[in-house]
């Protein structure tokens, strides 16, 4: 009996190993995405079991000799939203490429353009959050009685000029609710910017070989829900 307890248990594991380290190429965008939810759900309810298994000594093991990420993640550098933890995924799984305020620069489109082209990703996901700092910091350097924001100097004042066209729009839009305004704004800015500045995301998408979703994530309570096309 202890035998068999034994095989199964090895089965498993290889089963593990086999599905970080090569078949994550053949995911579709769509099954990717459900495999993000899903994590999510497991996430809420204290579950990180799939987060633990695979970031064993054996998986390790498996990627050494490369990555087949099936999912790419744009989040904001908050410590508080690791794309592995909320979405329950461990070593190989997803591509993430982090920033505060989750904005696109050259490095960062380039960092996705890798990811499609040469590791097969299928799903691009671009991530904001409630009570974000770099986007409240953002609506902080409105001019008073406007909406123009006046960015500091330096390169904090870079991510605040990036972000500012979402926050400028959602003053003139939602003056009542600008903080939650803008961070839904700033990630639908920064998806239409992807599309716009890399010609390579612009085919995957045209050819269906990757969706591009947007998503907000909520501090308090965990959850990670899709947002509008």
């Amino acid at each position: 009996m202890k035998r068999v307890r034994s095989l199964v248990v090895h089965m498993l594991a290889v089963v593990m190993v086999l599905a970080v380290a090569g078949v994550a190429a053949a995911v579709t965008p769509d099954e990717a995405l459900q495999m993000l939810m899903d994590g999510n759900k497991k996430f809420t309810e204290g579950n990180l079991a799939n987060l633990t298994a695979n970031s064993s000594q054996a998986v390790r093991q498996s990627l050494v000799a490369g990555q087949k990420p099936y999912a790419i993640v744009l989040d904001c550098s908050d410590s508080r939203l690791a794309p592995e933890i909320i979405f329950d995924k461990g070593l190989g799984e997803i591509f993430v490429v982090r920033v505060a305020g989750n904005i696109v620069a050259p490095h960062q489109l380039g960092s996705i353009e890798y990811a499609i082209e040469h590791l097969g990703a299928s799903l691009l996901m671009v991530l904001g959050h409630s009570k974000c700092g770099a986007v409240s910091a953002t609506v902080g350097s409105l001019t008073p009685g406007t909406c123009d924001v006046h960015a500091p100097e330096g390169n904090i004042g870079s991510l605040v000029e990036a972000i500012a066209p979402a926050v400028e729009r959602s003053c003139e839009k939602h003056p009542a609710d600008l903080l939650a305004a803008s961070i839904d704004e700033n990630v639908n800015l920064v998806a239409k910017k992807i599309e716009i500045k890399s010609p390579i995301v612009k085919e995957a998408i045209e050819t269906r070989k990757l969706k591009m979703v947007k998503a907000r994530y909520d501090l308090e309570d965990g959850v990670v829900k899709l947002m509008a096309e």
